[in-house]
């Protein structure tokens, strides 16, 4: 597997832009995570094999968890890989999105396992978006089929949900993304960026991810349990 470099993982909170909103009772603070000032090389990522652990941007903590003795990850990783022809585990890191040639475009790639991707807030937010696309795995799994995966047919589909809860871990609502979806004639792969509406989500101090498919067997999902997050926009009263 190419090895990664990854750079200033303290000096994240330079990656978030800072908006300001007026609001009617209340000054509201909008923060977006873009981690565009998150420092890798041209083609590459980061998945914790530094030892780093938890990222966090702003107000936002992503999860990540990382085993050197299997050179393994899960939860949240960063990257710039723009790879959209290459199938299977050994391009995981890449969205089908691409994005700019260069790789000037860095954006979060999440693997998710038995609940192990989650964003953590500072306190308790109201989220107003995202923006979400396949990895170049998923999507091409999907799309061709490979030795674990089938092809997606009529009445297939592959489903992100995201969970919020507030400081007492009590849910306050969840907004459901289908990545792909063959439930009608019109079915389709996501293969680009696109924004989500999260703005009925508040007072969210965790959002946890989930992703469901139609493609099932004897070890649960067959289908890659990635996506890829740009863009996380949240706000809070100043």
């Amino acid at each position: 597997m190419k090895r990664k470099k990854f750079v200033g993982v303290l000096a994240l909170c330079a990656s978030v832009a800072m908006l300001f909103v007026s609001c009617k009772k209340d000054e509201m603070i909008r923060e977006t995570v873009s981690f565009q000032s998150v420092l890798l090389d041209p083609n590459s990522y980061w998945n914790g094999s530094d030892g780093t652990g938890d990222i966090t941007i702003g107000l936002a903590t992503f999860s990540n968890s990382y085993n050197a003795d299997w050179d393994y990850w899960e939860g949240f990783a960063i990257s710039n890989m723009t790879d959209i022809q290459t199938p299977g585990f050994m391009n995981q890191y890449s969205a089908y999105c691409g994005g700019n040639p260069d790789g000037s475009n860095v954006y979060a790639v999440a693997y998710v396992n038995n609940g192990s991707a989650n964003i953590t807030f500072k306190h308790e937010v109201d989220l107003v978006s995202a923006r979400i696309c396949n990895s170049t795995w998923a999507y091409l799994s999907m799309l061709n089929g490979d030795e674990f995966s089938k092809k997606f047919d009529n009445g297939d589909w592959f489903l992100l949900t995201i969970i919020a809860y507030n400081s007492n871990d009590k849910e306050v609502g969840r907004n459901e993304f289908y990545l792909a979806d063959f439930r009608s004639a019109d079915g389709y792969i996501i293969d680009r960026w696109t924004k989500v509406n999260l703005g009925s989500l508040k007072g969210v101090k965790r959002m946890a991810f989930n992703l469901n498919s139609t493609d099932q067997g004897d070890w649960g999902m067959n289908t890659p349990a990635y996506f890829c997050l740009d863009d996380l926009s949240y706000e809070f009263p100043q």
